[in-house]
């Protein structure tokens, strides 16, 4: 289906989202060989088990409690500063859920010797960072040139010792956790499920209990003194677990971790602890509702073990075997065969005492929760009765230790295995642990895991529907009252940190001299039968990742079949031989401009992974049996969408820019039913061959290897080709203005979208730049506008959306309906500005590498180059654009953007899409733009 991205935290990147062209042609094909049936002693039958390569670190206690883990990698260019802070939702005041959230977003503003903030200096430095805050603890990172490493280290320092808490930051960042709120839980037709229900209803008496996240209404209650005061009391190096992963030499890193952390004063005062632990809850079903919920949804949940546990490895692998992949056991029963369910999901966070082990079933349209129920208790009772196959058991081993893999592909991520771990149940190595109680598991292990956590007399289930359904005077879903949670915090005993004059300020370390980033090296060769191949070695982590970039995806859809390339890709992968029986995964999309079908997968099972890729391109079984419950499964993913603010507004932008050019149509309903199997294989037999095809190989495997194994697998592939027949966009002579009604929705989607230019215009790098100043990353001017300076969103930013025949600029956000029309005003000023204050050297100088940073970031990953790679691809762009994509050395003059700017980037070309509750806002957005356009989720004129 066209990529509905959520874009509300961007980093500006040029997107290729992918459609295509022209209505396929079926005459005169030549059959391929015969579908390839898998031995019986195949690797998909009988899956040798894959090893995963243990965590190398080192560990210090610095002389102030702090402790220092070190990951090193030399290959890298890159170093990931990682801290952990014992303090999570368990430790939230009284009255104050959401705090120990509220003061992770509050970990990025001002310190007294950095008055424009840290993620200032983080992007100044061209690196990246985040934060999350779980149940136990606050984690963040930061990601920088590994020159900067000292610097980084110092920064951290800083924001430890040196924090301002102020009025002004404190208000406007409670905004922005509430609009988050809004984000993740109240706009989203299931956030409540996670969110607010399960803690509500897991738990009795235990810091669970509370809503992820907090509430608004406590957070509203907050004051200065209760964060200062949470500050003092948790945010404190005996507190704190560092691991830093990357490019560094290890005495520089011990000297200067002793000199910007370990000479913090570590405080006397103990850390205010719950010890509660709560009783456990009596097995119960619990009729929940809430607005805009499409389809039903069936919720199953049992309390995990402690992340301690040598059980907790038990559900990790009970979950794979139900839930990882099409041929998990829910997936298939639930969804495929019986049709009764539309997704399914599952929730195993990291806890220390346990959180939830939660199974999630989304219904398909039409059916019943109570066939669900009974479905899925069959499935429960079959895992709990009956043996495993051995077979089976080692392809959901294979799985979870794939997902090790590329877990633990970028210095990140393995820091993020060792320091969950270590932050959890203070063993760094708890990851490795629980893989090797994974590997060691017979099927009777499973069996006694799934009785003894999975009871039927231990299940917590939640039938959950629309909020039109509930009862008269119904209240069984409310929560009970939690306020009286949570330990006591003393006030502060410090006085609070003010911003230092700018003679009194201490400078940040310089930076050492810079490792450049190593360039992926692109080859590109043509087999006789027409197939490009284009392989790039991108590390020597055991993983490779397989693209196969058809041409044709969404613009060839015929008028009247909208869709019919999502069925087509989504039915293609159907019956494939078990990708993640190997470890990896299988994926497939129509896209803009071409259909993608991707497997990812460690190195040691290329070959059988490359032959079942291979089968889906030339011999899919598109079976009739699964054709229907494949449509069944797009048109009900449309209704979801119809409740999404965001993705209801994106739905919007193509028509909106294209009309009734093949880029403008978008999947209806109607559309999806109009598309028959028929269609299908003959759209699969016309449009899939090797001379519209590119094959693109990354990882580790060597350039030679990937050509062998391409001819081998792909040398007999014949037939296929895309013929070219209506255009795929046509110019929209005037700009629109339109407003998507979703009664109850609880924010609106603000989109302003404007036609910019592509690849092949020489205004190319202009306009990239003057996308990052708009919206790339913190620094973009929509960030600080929207979020930072006024609270009114969770994220702002901005994108090029790149096809083949036409580039847009998509300028989003996201906030409550009351602020929806002055959020329109500000993208729109933002873009205005672009024209009217010049983007100078140094600016441009930074948002170049801004972006070379980011993109390099994406590189170091198997997959994220071949993304990369597919999106040059599809667009037909030169594959030489890597190389002035990655360069910082020489981003375009001051005078080329302001040219390109003023000949693509003017606001009043901008069309205007507002998606959410418009009862709130509609009519002032008519007063401003009288033209406006009101209609329904599904283009339904209102007036």
């Amino acid at each position: 289906m066209r990529r509905l991205l959520t874009v509300l935290l961007l980093a500006a990147t040029s997107l290729s989202t992918i459609h295509t062209a022209a209505q396929a042609e079926t005459a005169s094909r030549t059959e391929p060989p015969p579908r390839t049936e898998t031995p019986p002693d195949s690797e998909t039958s009988t899956p040798k088990l894959l090893d995963v390569p243990r965590l190398a670190f080192t560990r210090r206690v610095l002389a102030n409690g702090a402790t220092l883990y070190a990951i090193r990698d030399t290959t890298t260019a890159t170093v990931s500063v990682n801290i952990w802070y014992d303090v999570g939702q368990r430790d939230d005041p009284p009255g104050r859920g959401g705090f120990a959230h509220l003061f992770e977003h509050l970990m990025f503003k001002t310190t007294r010797n950095l008055p424009g903030g840290v993620l200032e200096t983080v992007n100044a430095m061209g690196g990246s960072s985040n934060a999350s805050t779980l149940f136990d603890y606050t984690d963040y990172y930061i990601t920088v040139p590994a020159n900067e490493l000292e610097a980084m280290l110092w920064v951290e320092g800083e924001r430890l010792r040196n924090l301002v808490i102020d009025e002004k930051s404190f208000r406007s960042e409670r905004e922005v956790v509430k609009e988050e709120l809004r984000q993740r839980v109240l706009s989203q037709p299931y956030g409540r499920i996670l969110y607010m229900l399960l803690p509500a209803f897991m738990f009795d008496g235990h810091p669970y209990e509370r809503p992820i996240g907090g509430s608004i209404a406590d957070l509203d209650r907050a004051e200065l003194a209760d964060v200062r005061a949470f500050h003092e009391a948790y945010y404190r190096p005996d507190n704190a677990v560092f691991v830093v992963s990357g490019n560094f030499e290890p005495a520089k890193l011990d000297a200067w971790a002793d000199r910007y952390i370990g000479s913090i004063a570590r405080p006397v005062r103990p850390i205010p602890r719950d010890p509660a632990k709560g009783t456990p809850v009596a097995a119960r079903t619990i009729d929940a509702y809430a607005p805009n919920v499409p389809l039903p949804a069936l919720a199953a949940a049992w309390r995990a073990p402690f992340a301690a546990d040598a059980d907790a490895a038990g559900i990790d692998l009970i979950d794979a075997l139900l839930t990882r992949g099409a041929s998990s056991r829910l997936r298939r029963a639930l969804v495929d065969e019986q049709g009764l369910a539309s997704a399914v999901t599952s929730y195993n966070l990291p806890a220390r005492d346990g959180h939830a082990y939660a199974l999630v079933i989304t219904l398909a349209k039409g059916r019943e929760l109570a066939d669900a129920e009974d479905a899925l208790a069959s499935e429960l009772r079959r895992l709990r009765d009956g043996p495993v196959s051995d077979t089976e058991l080692r392809a959901a081993k294979n799985g979870l230790f794939g997902d090790a893999l590329t877990a633990r592909e970028t210095a990140r991520g393995r820091a993020y295995a060792l320091g969950g771990g270590a932050a959890l149940t203070g063993d760094p190595a708890l990851a490795d642990k629980r893989l090797d109680l994974i590997r060691r598991m017979t099927a009777a292990d499973v069996q006694r895991v799934a009785a003894t956590w999975l009871d039927d007399g231990k299940r917590i289930t939640l039938r959950y529907r629309d909020e039109s359904q509930r009862p008269p005077g119904y209240a069984g879903d409310r929560p009970a009252d939690v306020s009286a949670m949570g330990p006591a915090v003393p006030p502060a005993s410090q006085p609070p940190v003010e911003i230092a004059g700018d003679g009194a300020r201490e400078r940040r370390p310089a930076p050492a001299h810079a490792i450049a980033p190593s360039l992926p090296v692109v080859a590109e060769s043509r087999l006789a039968n027409g197939l490009r191949v284009v392989v790039a070695r991108s590390s020597t982590v055991p993983l490779t990742s397989l693209k196969l970039v058809i041409d044709g995806g969404d613009a060839a859809d015929p008028a009247g079949q909208s869709g019919r390339g999502d069925i087509l890709a989504a039915l293609a992968i159907k019956g494939a031989g078990d990708v993640a029986a190997l470890g990896g995964t299988i994926a497939a999309s129509s896209e803009p401009d071409a259909t993608v079908l991707s497997v990812n997968v460690p190195a040691a099972k290329i070959e059988p992974a490359a032959r079942i890729l291979a089968d889906v391109a030339m011999r899919p079984a598109l079976r009739a049996e699964a054709f229907e419950s494949v449509r069944s499964q797009q048109q009900s993913a449309l209704a979801v969408t119809a409740k999404q603010p965001m993705q209801a507004a994106l739905r919007a932008v193509p028509a909106a820019m294209f009309g009734k050019a093949s880029y403008g149509a978008m999947p209806t309903v109607a559309s999806l039913g109009a598309v028959t199997r028929e269609d299908i294989v003959a759209a699969q037999r016309g449009g899939w061959g090797p001379r519209g095809a590119t094959l693109i190989i990354t990882g580790s495997l060597a350039p030679e290897a990937a050509l062998e194994l391409a001819g081998r697998l792909f040398g007999n592939w014949t037939g296929g080709g895309i013929k070219e027949t209506s255009p795929r966009a046509s110019s929209i002579a005037q700009p629109r203005v339109i407003a998507i009604d979703i009664p109850g929705a609880a924010q609106a989607a603000v989109i302003a979208a404007l036609p910019a230019t592509g690849r092949d215009d020489a205004d190319w790098p202009g306009v990239r730049i003057a996308n990052a100043r708009l919206g790339g990353g913190f620094q973009g001017w929509l960030t600080q506008e929207i979020r930072v300076k006024r609270g009114l969103s969770y994220g702002a930013g901005s994108l090029l959306d790149v096809r083949r025949d036409a580039t847009i600029l998509m300028a989003v956000t996201q906030t409550k309906n009351e602020s929806a029309v002055e959020a329109v005003g500000l993208v729109l000023d933002q873009i205005a500005r672009l024209s009217r204050e010049p983007i100078d050297e140094v600016a441009a100088t930074e948002r170049s590498m801004f972006l070379a940073n980011g993109l390099s970031s994406q590189l170091e990953r198997a997959s994220g180059l071949a993304d990369y790679l597919a999106s040059l691809v599809a667009t037909h762009a030169p594959l030489a654009a890597l190389q002035p994509e990655m360069s910082v050395g020489a981003p375009p003059s001051p005078e080329a953007i302001a040219a390109a700017i003023a000949a693509h980037l003017k606001a009043d070309r901008a069309t205007i899409i507002v998606a959410g509750d418009s009862g709130q806002w509609a009519a002032a957005l008519r007063k401003r733009f009288p033209a406006l356009e009101h209609m329904d989720a599904d283009g339904k004129p209102l007036p």
